[in-house]
């Protein structure tokens, strides 16, 4: 009794932490300045960011992580200022912009750790070692208990459980996902599709979370759970992470000083010129401006990388030759045209 009784407890915890972590940020009272939405992968230095912005320079970021399609979906309906994610494809069709074309601009680089929950039994002060051909055969279902010899050649002499691996993974469409999934393609035993040039991997095996949060949440609650997510989150929750092999065969934890970890993302903001009238605009290119010099503190810190100094003076220049008055009066559609007509609020 006391058993079924302890597991319907853990079953309950673990349901309301899903639905937490499926609710954005609460918005914060008063006017906000500008708006954004999208990825959760770099929302704790985000957060950190608009904090430190707003009380030096008195300007105010509402931000809701509810993962980069559903941020870039915001954008496009004129629903956000700007976006956030980490999904490459979008970068990639920027590249070739008109004056008022769609601008994406780098942010950070951070770590995607492989986040694990084992028995306190088996567990090990040593950190578990993985590799990317495992990581794959894992996620693709080939690697189904703990105590596979796969698994347990890359960890010699250490104790694992022959308990069923818990795969966890993202359920809205997430460039976190799209970035790990390229990450397990490198090892040539990953070949999961994805719905055409987005971030929808159509995972085999496992149960989804709600963004970067939730996955860290659902492995904390489970034992015998896997998941990957950004550092920040394997921090917070207190998540023993994954040593990974990297390019030279040693095995790397991620963190500050840490050279040679092999599974990183890039985030982008994400904006167009037309949808933002002119006194945001400025708000905006300000805020990335002062995030880009400024902001290495805070990056560090929560261990993230700072862009380098040719990508931030390239930007620079970018930013500074568009002509945002002349884009926004030039918009036809009916969403920009209701933006830049509204009054500030």
């Amino acid at each position: 009794m006391r058993g079924a009784t302890a597991v319907s407890l853990a079953a309950s915890l673990a349901a309301s932490l899903a639905c937490a972590a499926k609710e954005p940020p609460p918005r914060r009272s008063g006017v906000a300045d500008l708006t954004g939405a999208g990825a959760t992968f770099p929302y704790p230095l985000y957060r950190a960011w608009f904090s430190e912005f707003e009380r030096r320079e008195g300007v105010r970021i509402n931000y809701f992580a509810v993962g980069s399609s559903e941020g870039m979906r915001l954008l496009e309906r004129s629903e956000a200022d700007f976006a956030a994610t980490d999904k490459p494809s979008v970068a990639r069709a920027a590249v070739r912009r008109t004056p008022c074309g769609r601008v994406v601009i780098p942010m950070v680089r951070g770590p995607l750790v492989l986040g694990y929950h084992l028995p306190p039994s088996t567990d090990s002060a040593t950190p578990l070692r993985l590799d990317v051909a495992t990581l794959a055969d894992i996620y693709s279902g080939r690697v189904e208990r703990w105590n596979d010899r796969r698994i347990g050649a890359l960890n010699p002499g250490r104790s694992l459980p022959a308990m069923p691996i818990v795969v966890v993974h993202r359920a809205d469409g997430s460039g976190t996902s799209r970035a790990f999934s390229d990450f397990l393609s490198t090892s040539g035993r990953w070949a999961v599709s994805h719905a055409g040039d987005t971030s929808e991997v159509q995972w085999p095996v496992g149960i989804p979370a709600e963004g970067n949060a939730g996955v860290a949440l659902e492995v904390k609650v489970r034992i015998g759970a896997i998941g990957y997510m950004e550092l920040s989150y394997a921090r917070q929750n207190r998540l023993a992470v994954a040593a990974i092999r990297g390019r030279e065969g040693d095995f790397v934890l991620p963190g500050a000083g840490a050279r040679g970890y092999p599974a990183t993302a890039v985030t982008w903001l994400v904006f167009e010129p037309g949808r933002l009238r002119p006194d945001r605009a400025e708000k905006f290119v300000a805020f990335v401006r002062w995030a880009q010099r400024e902001g290495s503190p805070q990056a560090h810190q929560l261990e993230y990388s700072p862009t380098e100094p040719d990508s931030i003076a390239y930007f620079d220049a970018l930013l500074a030759g568009i002509p945002f008055d002349a884009c926004a009066a030039t918009r036809s559609d009916s969403a920009a045209r209701v933006l830049t007509q509204a009054p500030a609020h």
